[in-house]
């Protein structure tokens, strides 16, 4: 009798190391990575659907009896996750609970106006883009910067960054001032100084240097070109802003249309920078400015043989000449 009840004691302890290890221990996370997004507010329940619906484990019954026992259902810290296989419940409780998130990276590029700028933010971290994009055209807001809304988006810098996915909307806004106001350092602020330009100012021209050129070597001349007409006080004529201006982003020739579109970025009607950047230009477009060529050049073309680097000259005339070979180029091409 003795001996049948150690028997019995002993299947019993060995039943439970199995559960035990069932439970806690085995792996139980359905793919080989999988990435998790809990939104604010969420609910137990909504967790658990969430985790359904992205196949994340492989035995939900175990999963739920973990976090009850580790009372993670009563505790739901939102964020985004990110699971492999091998981990196990008390892994992915642990994870869950205490948020221990895997941060995502925003990429800022190719950003022409707010709505693009919002739009992406959005699409990369929890902040609603609507809730962003009004805050850009807050006049109060951007008055906290000593800008207006057509010159807040020189107030971001282009880059990669890090964030939680459930940053707040302010939280993300301090740390992007934060990336601004080190990027602009005492070198880069003496050197705008130096050119009489205000730092949205440096950043308004180079957004217009960024979509004038196609090569970056050509950046520190054709800023040189605007910077000598911004002297003598000739109109930029800078096509780009053209196209911003109408938002005719796919447009392959700026027209008569364009030209005669009244608005403060037609820099063909009106002398000086426009009201605001054009996009939000690398830091080397920013640099580019800031170290412009000096030299006597006041005009410049797209070379007629269509490699996409440009003529410079000193003369109307100069100019004249090469523009009209560009323009029977493109006609030639049938480019309209």
């Amino acid at each position: 009798m003795r001996k049948l009840l150690v028997v019995i004691l002993l299947l019993i302890l060995a039943g439970g190391a199995y559960v035990g290890y069932h439970l806690f221990f085995e792996g139980n996370v359905a793919a080989k990575t999988v990435m998790v997004k809990i939104p604010t507010g969420s609910t137990y329940a909504d967790v658990l659907e969430i985790l359904k619906t992205k196949k994340v484990l492989k035995d939900e019954r175990t999963f739920d009896i973990v976090s009850k026992y580790k009372k993670y259902d009563t505790k739901i810290s939102p964020g985004n996750y990110v699971f492999s296989r091998g981990m196990n419940n008390r892994q992915i409780v642990n994870i869950l609970k205490f948020g221990w998130q895997t941060p995502v990276t925003l990429v800022v590029y190719n950003i022409r106006t707010k709505e693009d700028f919002a739009g992406l933010v959005g699409r990369t971290l929890e902040i609603d883009s609507i809730d962003l994009l009004h805050k850009l055209n807050d006049e109060k807001f951007c008055e906290t910067y000593g800008l207006d809304t057509n010159k807040i988006l020189s107030r971001f810098v282009l880059d990669n960054y890090e964030f939680y996915w459930n940053i707040s909307l302010d939280g993300f806004l301090n740390k992007m001032n934060d990336a601004y106001t080190t990027f602009w350092n005492q070198e880069r602020k003496a050197k705008a100084a130096a050119l009489n330009l205000s730092q949205w100012q440096v950043n308004t021209l180079a957004s217009i240097v960024e979509k004038e050129v196609i090569f970056d070597k050509e950046m520190p001349t054709v800023a040189g070109v605007y910077l000598n007409r911004i002297k003598i006080g000739m109109p930029l004529q800078a096509d780009p802003t053209l196209v911003f201006a109408m938002r005719d982003f796919t447009a392959r020739r700026v027209t008569l249309l364009h030209k005669q579109f009244d608005t403060p970025y037609n820099t063909y009607m009106y002398a000086g920078l426009p009201p605001g950047p054009i996009c939000i230009p690398r830091k080397k477009s920013v640099d580019a400015v800031l170290n412009a060529e000096e030299h006597q050049y006041v005009y410049f073309c797209a070379n007629p043989d269509m490699s996409g680097y440009s003529i410079f000259s000193k003369t109307y005339e100069e100019q004249m000449k090469v523009a009209a070979q560009y323009r029977k180029k493109l006609d030639k091409m049938n480019i309209r």
